[in-house]
């Protein structure tokens, strides 16, 4: 396909063809089987599934999910991204695997605080994400009223 960069571009314009249905379709084409997200310390967050489940879901409940790249380079394996995510909360929001419940629909825009992500590329497919920077989940569900259980 040519380069990891390249790689990476062809997955980015296919998750956005058409969401939500589009998540799916560019996770099959562009993930490895394998495939993992990892947060900042290397820990495993979620398989290939539930990545493309989570995505899904918050296309659904945000119709106008989109995401706005502000910086993208090639290193080594990987394609290093920053961007942040927004939309609108039109829809309810299925926190259940989080133990948060369903969030109904507020209306509010919501933005993702700012983020950076490697995307580590072996030929034609993503082996994996790796969080970089983060703004973290806790900023994002403070614009909805809502607050993560403490441990």
């Amino acid at each position: 396909m040519g380069s990891k960069l390249d790689v990476y571009k062809a997955y980015n314009e296919a998750t956005w063809a058409n969401p939500p249905s589009s998540i799916m379709e560019a996770g099959m084409a562009y993930l490895s089987d394998d495939f993992q997200t990892l947060d900042k310390d290397g820990n495993v967050q979620l398989n290939k599934e539930a990545y493309i489940g989570n995505a899904q879901l918050l296309m659904s409940a945000f119709k106008d999910f989109k995401e706005v790249t502000s910086a993208i380079r090639e290193e080594g394996d990987s394609v290093i991204v920053s961007y942040h995510w927004e939309g609108t909360h039109t829809g309810d929001l299925d926190l259940s695997a989080l133990g948060l419940g369903v969030i109904p629909a507020s209306g509010k825009k919501v933005v993702w605080p700012e983020d950076s992500v490697a995307f580590n590329i072996q030929g034609d497919k993503i082996v994996s994400m790796q969080q970089i920077s983060s703004g973290g989940i806790e900023s994002f569900l403070a614009h909805l009223g809502v607050t993560l259980p403490s441990a």
